[in-house]
């Protein structure tokens, strides 16, 4: 069977990434002329530094679940679990560390790889069995959030150890906070992955033409095995943001974490469709939205206009993206 060379990256796509990343800039004037109008000092205390430093902050961990998503929306998948494994996933840091004493570090690599299982448990039923992504993740949702329940009773464990509390509340050199490092990180992994690997781009190929794919000698099934792990990597590393963000572990949280993923992927150009897409749009997406309820916050708009706002905000990327494929 001859196979079909990948293209690299097209200058078509490097111009999509470029009219993003005007595209929060102009967002940005938008709501800095907003605040004027709204409150005198608002512009101000949103240009402070400070300020700027929260909103990186308080996305960090959204921006790690959306980086996971953008690879599942590629492939023409969605996952609707994230937000119970992050639940999951701290409250098994809270029993491995609190309760059975496990180093940090040690803790932090069990519930990765529990993650990673998770992920792959989703998309093993997605390939193999040939179910819905849409059921095997809302039934995924339902079982991992029960497990978390069960494995502590329904009760959050807390702790008051500091080393617990590096990743969520402590600052590199006190002024960077480490969850914004652990951002970075895992935005600069899954774009080299995504942008300077031959394997990254069947991603695109899958999600694109399947035939195509398949011609090209792309394993189909692989690819979207490993899409559904990574994103159960990246939820479990926000749980491990949440839990030591919360200095606790509780079966309680991530309720909508899937959601705002969801959101961020397709604010930052990501296609339901898939096939069309890029990391870096997705952190752009996480930033657009982060602003947009920090502005809203200073303008003291309640947290239900919030809600619908964003929304609107994923209404129009939908209708957007529907736009450009019909044309």
């Amino acid at each position: 069977m001859k196979r079909v060379k990948l293209v690299k990256k097209s200058p078509r796509k490097q111009v999509g990434t470029i009219a993003i990343l005007i595209g929060l800039l102009a967002v940005v004037i938008l709501l800095i002329d907003i605040l004027k109008i709204g409150n005198d000092e608002g512009r101000w205390i949103f240009l402070e530094l400070n300020n700027i430093r929260n909103i990186l902050n308080q996305v960090a961990i959204n921006a790690v679940i959306a980086f996971g998503m953008t690879l599942v929306i590629l492939v023409n998948g969605i996952d609707l679990s994230v937000g119970s494994i992050v639940a999951l996933s701290g409250v098994v840091l809270g029993i491995v560390f609190i309760d059975l004493k496990v180093p940090l570090l040690l803790s932090y690599l069990i519930v990765l790889i529990i993650g990673a299982i998770t992920g792959l448990a989703n998309g093993l039923l997605v390939t193999k069995i040939k179910l819905p992504p849409f059921i095997v993740t809302l039934g995924s949702y339902q079982i991992y959030r029960g497990f978390a329940f069960l494995s502590v009773n329904g009760q959050a464990k807390f702790t008051a150890d500091e080393s617990f509390k590096i990743v969520g509340n402590h600052f590199l050199f006190s002024a960077i906070p480490i969850s914004i490092l652990v951002m970075l990180f895992f935005f600069l992994l899954f774009y080299f992955f995504m942008a300077k690997t031959s394997y990254g781009r069947k991603f695109y190929l899958v999600g694109q033409n399947e035939v195509a794919a398949m011609y090209s000698g792309v394993n189909i099934d692989i690819t979207r095995i490993i899409a559904y792990t990574s994103i159960g990597v990246a939820s479990a590393m926000g749980g491990i943001m949440l839990a030591s963000r919360l200095g606790s572990g509780s079966p309680n949280v991530g309720v909508g974490y899937e959601l705002d993923a969801i959101a961020a992927v397709v604010v930052g150009g990501t296609s339901f469709a898939g096939g069309i897409g890029t990391i870096q749009g997705t952190l752009v997406g996480v930033l657009i939205l982060g602003i947009i309820n920090n502005s809203l916050n200073l303008l003291g708009v309640s947290p239900f206009s919030q809600q619908v706002a964003r929304g609107l905000i994923i209404l129009f990327a939908v209708v957007l993206d529907s736009t450009k494929k019909s044309r």
